[in-house]
């Protein structure tokens, strides 16, 4: 990329832009998994997850098998029999999902995994010992509360497993372990049966049903048991820091905090409309094989088995959507399953159906992974629990009631014609009902994709990402100047520290890129204009660097001392200058910047708004004043004239100041704008007067006698240009009370 953001030529023979940025990411995606893999918190939680979920799948369809055992009193008892235990399933999503994730966000995460998988095994070994329906309908909705609550805590703990740029191969992985095992776990019956025909053979009478429930149990021990051995950081209870403190209010605060984003309420609500799909399909498609595809019912196993391969290469490839947003990808993948579905209900053929099952399965796997990745990387830890449990319960409660009643709604229908004009189409329940399906996860997804295009169309993306906050830091007050080249930051920046010292508070005044030593060594490095170009993700990265040993040994120290920290720079101004001046996008800018601060942002950001013209001119008449009156005012260094920014041209400042202005319609409660196109006193007083609410102005004065200089007769003499020149010729040390010029 060049010195201003052009775009590199593209390689000989690579079709541009999307193919080879395409086939990178799938290189980058594949190359990951192997430190994930290696990562030992990682691998124990993938294994973990992989048996149990082989374990609940087989248990799953041997309930089934169980019930009908067991219900000996004709089929219409059975069919009630396995809708009691659908029902059994589904009640616990209803009644008790929400308040799975209270648990999650409120107590210890790993040892909630543990109980819960331990007490699901002894459950299970109940199960596979019981022979009265009732006994069993109980047992299994005990199953469903802990199950709950082990999915919630769960995946809660994924980004505390792996770094938040892992996220997306790991939800790769997780959902592979998760939704893999399924053909298998329905194929263990079968093989178990095998098995125990041999041993009756040899005069051993085992029930293979019971055999697989007990397999389930002991897989739930062995995952409770690496579970065990996981490494998670401590966690705070909500008492710790003042979040609610009982369960009701706890709950209002996950379901609020839905409600108020609307790109996971959207989220949430497409994938409801596609799992109600789902389950009607899953319901149905035993019958939808035999009788409407003339196939034995066997060859339901293998449509689900292509599914579930389209699954894992769908999850496999999701590395070839790497540059593109997900917020975009997840509703068309989304819209895809439901479109496909809708289409099979309408195939004549099994060979046709199956490779449409296997597109059903790309499109689902892409979905899947895109949906869990946005939920971990746009939720706060602090409501992730709650917000997966109502994502687990809207999904669970849509699944398992399409199960109970899609049945009756096929019996219903029966066999219908409609004639439309000349052409008289004929369809019967099970296929009208499966395109039904189909057209509801359509609609679903139509709906969820336009409320998530409005999401990101408004930016209602906010920079504050989950980590430390600033109000964590201690009783100071953390104050960033930004602004385009020459619009006075440093002379306001100088204007409020006199005032504040003659209000009375204790300020550190610092710049960036500068204060400690390292940082200040980086400072000359980007700025020096004889160093050549530089790509601008290098230059991004030394940005982020300088700022992490100054945040560390200048801005916290004196935050957590109780002082005023006043910064010329912060984080802000990558996002304008690297992020918009230089083309590299802010998603990337602010990863990187996010995890060099740790979350830690200002409390507020005084944005000193000017044209980038007359910032220019400004900053070209301080030089030549400084020429002609003999004094060099650059920052350490011994440099002269223009730094390395300045010298860019004018449409790389325009592209800064409208990134600047773009980061504050995003998130406008972080920033005071202010017009630097008036005089410096009018500017000072105005930012003086904005910072009241984080700053309060002492009750008895006048803000205009607070000005530096002893008020506005004591301000006159002195121009904006002076004051910038005073603030340059203060060194920058170690203790970061250094003013001067700061470029990004």
């Amino acid at each position: 990329m060049a010195a201003e953001g052009q775009s590199r030529p593209h390689a000989e023979g690579m079709i541009p832009g999307v193919t080879e940025r395409g086939v990178r990411g799938l290189v980058e995606g594949a190359a990951g998994y192997r430190p994930l893999l290696r990562n030992r918190n990682y691998r124990l939680f993938f294994l973990a997850s992989l048996g149990s979920s082989l374990g609940d799948w087989a248990g799953l369809f041997a309930l089934q098998i169980l019930i009908l055992q067991l219900s000996t009193q004709g089929s219409r008892f059975a069919l009630f029999s396995l809708g009691a235990i659908m029902m059994a399933r589904l009640l616990p999503s209803l009644l008790l999902g929400p308040v799975a994730g209270v648990f999650a966000d409120r107590y210890d995460r790993k040892r909630l995994m543990v109980f819960c998988n331990v007490v699901r095994g002894v459950l299970f070994l109940g199960i596979a010992l019981s022979t009265d329906l009732i006994a069993l309908l109980a047992l299994t909705f005990i199953v469903e509360c802990l199950a709950l609550m082990f999915v919630a805590a769960k995946d809660s703990s994924v980004p505390s497993v792996v770094g938040r740029r892992q996220l997306t191969e790991a939800n790769q992985l997780n959902l592979l372990a998760t939704y893999g095992p399924l053909p298998f776990g329905a194929a263990l019956p079968a093989l178990i049966a095998g098995i125990t025909a041999l041993l009756a053979n040899a005069g051993l009478d085992v029930n293979a049903v019971r055999l697989v429930l007990v397999l389930n149990a002991l897989a739930l021990f062995a995952a409770g048991g690496l579970i065990s051995r996981l490494r998670l950081p401590a966690r705070r209870r909500a008492a710790d820091h003042d979040e609610p403190a009982n369960f009701l209010a706890e709950l209002r605060s996950g379901m609020t905090f839905i409600g108020g984003r609307p790109l996971i309420r959207s989220l949430i609500l497409g994938v409801v409309g596609v799992f109600f799909g789902a389950g009607v399909v899953v319901t149905l498609g035993p019958e939808f094989v035999r009788t409407e595809l003339g196939r034995p019912s066997t060859d339901w196993s293998l449509l689900i088995t292509t599914v579930g391969v389209g699954l894992a290469v769908g999850i496999a490839v999701v590395g070839l959507t790497r540059t593109l947003s997900k917020a975009k990808v997840f509703p068309w993948a989304l819209a895809a399953t439901g479109a496909i579905t809708a289409i099979i209900a309408t195939l004549p053929d099994f060979p046709l159906t199956l490779a449409f099952g296997f597109l059903l399965g790309v499109a689902a796997g892409i979905a899947f992974v895109m949906g869990y990745t946005l939920l971990h990387e746009t939720t706060p830890d602090d409501v992730r629990g709650k917000t997966f449990a109502a994502f687990y319960t809207a999904t669970r409660a849509a699944l398992f009631s399409s199960l109970a009643v899609a049945p009756f709604v096929a019996a219903f229908i029966g066999f219908f014609s409609l004639r439309i004009g000349d052409f008289r189409v004929s369809m019967s329940g099970v296929r009208a009902s499966m395109l039904v399906a189909g057209l509801v996860g359509l609609f679903a997804a139509v709906r969820a994709g336009r409320g998530m295009y409005r999401a990101v169309n408004n930016e209602q993306r906010s920079f504050h990402l989950p980590g430390q906050q600033v109000g964590t830091t201690g009783e100071g007050v953390f104050v960033a100047f930004e602004g385009v080249e020459g619009s006075g930051k440093s002379t306001q920046v100088h204007a409020l520290v006199e005032i504040l010292q003659r209000e009375g508070h204790e300020v550190v005044i610092t710049r960036e890129p500068g204060g400690p030593p390292v940082a200040e060594h980086i400072r000359d490095l980007l700025l020096d204009p004889d160093i050549g170009p530089m790509h601008p993700r290098t230059e991004a990265l030394l940005y982020a660097a300088a700022r992490a040993e100054h945040l560390e040994q200048v801005v916290l120290p004196a935050l957590h001392e109780g002082k005023v920290v006043i910064c010329d720079r912060f984080l802000d101004s990558s996002l304008a200058y690297q992020g918009y001046g230089r083309g590299l996008g802010t998603d990337d800018v602010l990863d990187i910047n996010t995890w060099a601060v740790d979350g830690v942002l200002p409390h507020v950001v005084v944005l000193l708004r000017l044209d980038p013209a007359e910032g220019l001119r400004r900053v070209a008449e301080r030089i030549r004043d400084a020429v002609n009156d003999q004094r060099d005012t650059t920052p350490p260094g011994g440099r002269t004239g223009m730094d390395r920014l300045e010298q860019a041209d004018l449409a790389f400042h325009r592209r800064v100041a409208e990134g600047y202005l773009q980061l504050v319609r995003r998130d406008p409660g972080r920033f005071l704008v202010v017009d630097a196109s008036a005089d410096a006193m009018t500017v000072a007083r105005s930012v003086r007067t904005g910072l009241h609410r984080w700053l309060p102005l002492p009750a008895v004065q006048d803000p205009a006698k607070r000005l530096p200089g002893g008020g506005a007769a004591g301000e006159t003499g002195r121009t904006a240009r002076q004051r910038d020149e005073e603030g340059k010729e203060s060194a920058a040390d170690g203790t970061a009370r250094a003013g001067g010029r700061s470029r990004r």
